[in-house]
């Protein structure tokens, strides 16, 4: 990769990882429902995500799909954030005669651009990876194997969850997440400065 596309893959994989971090702390501390709890790591979801978008649209002009594909992710996931932080409160968590009716409708969008981000990144964890296992040796190869397995994983079990709301939320965020997590891995690897097959258009 050429020198500020090696550095745009250092941040997007630095931003990704932190992702990883923040949605196992949200299920390790029982966020959900919690606004103390839930809504700070949600801001600081949603300032991670404008770093994935700005710098995955610094990779398009080199690797449109996988910069496409990432920046589209963090545009997606920025909105569902944005719909949980301005809106769930509000129609549901805050009111005292339960929920709006419009509370489940807005939940059901922000998983549906929920799941539409997992499989986004898929998509980009299946580009990288495979143009890791072709182009790498050793342990990188590897990881390229398994990435492009994660995200293959991720792209079919999110396009599912789209298609049957709500069954296949937690499978759906488990296979993303894993993709998520070896994504930034092969990020990390793909911007070292040997890597130069994966600047070329």
């Amino acid at each position: 990769m050429e020198p500020n596309t090696r550095r745009a893959a250092q941040a997007i994989a630095a931003a990704l990882a932190f992702t990883v971090v923040t949605q196992i702390a949200y299920l390790a501390l029982d966020a959900g429902g919690k606004s103390e709890i839930g809504y700070p790591i949600w801001r600081l979801e949603a300032v991670l995500q404008l770093v994935v978008i700005a710098f995955g649209l610094m990779l398009v002009p080199r690797q449109p799909l996988l910069g496409g594909a990432i920046s589209a992710s963090g545009i997606f996931n920025l909105l569902q954030l944005g719909l949980g932080l301005t809106m769930f409160y509000n129609l549901g968590l805050g009111t005292e005669d339960g929920p709006e009716p419009t509370f489940f409708a807005v939940v059901g969008f922000a998983f549906f651009l929920y799941f539409a981000a997992k499989a986004l990144l898929g998509i980009a964890a299946f580009a990288l990876g495979a143009a890791l296992w072709r182009e790498e040796r050793g342990p990188w190869r590897i990881v390229g194997a398994l990435t492009a397995l994660s995200g293959l994983a991720a792209l079919a079990v999110n396009i599912a969850a789209m298609a049957s709301e709500m069954e296949l939320t937690f499978p759906a965020g488990a296979a993303g997440t894993v993709a998520t997590a070896l994504l930034a891995l092969a990020l990390s690897a793909a911007s070292r400065q040997g890597n130069a097959q994966l600047a070329r258009r």
